[in-house]
């Protein structure tokens, strides 16, 4: 891997970084256009990462900047997954049971059960 592809690959990463974050601000204030910014990037970005990933011979650095990838991407999906679970108990919405994918399933509180025949 030449020093340039190096350079591109850290450049890469780090808007990698710097989207997580803005998608975890995003997630936190519930801002529908950040995400879906977010999310626009994010497909753009994966691509290039990986190809560039692919040409990469390990060293110390950049294991560490695919380490630190791999943390912002939990810290995000963590909180994704907190924020959902925020929006659905706001909404009523009680954890049910599993379906056959081992998802979890929400049953609507009576209260939103009655409104939906309106």
């Amino acid at each position: 891997m030449t020093q340039g592809e190096r350079e591109e690959l850290r450049r890469v990463g780090e808007e990698l970084r710097a989207v997580f974050a803005a998608e975890r601000a995003a997630i936190a204030s519930l801002d529908h256009e950040a995400l879906a910014r977010a999310y626009d990037a994010k497909q753009r970005l994966v691509p290039e990462l990986g190809r560039l990933r692919g040409n990469a011979s390990p060293d110390r650095e950049l294991r560490a900047l695919f380490q630190a990838l791999r943390v912002e991407a939990h810290a995000t999906a963590l909180l994704a997954n907190r924020a959902g679970h925020a929006v659905n108990a706001l909404l009523g919405r009680e954890p049910g049971g599993y379906d056959r994918r081992a998802n979890r399933t929400m049953a609507a509180a009576p209260s939103l059960r009655s409104l939906r025949a309106y």
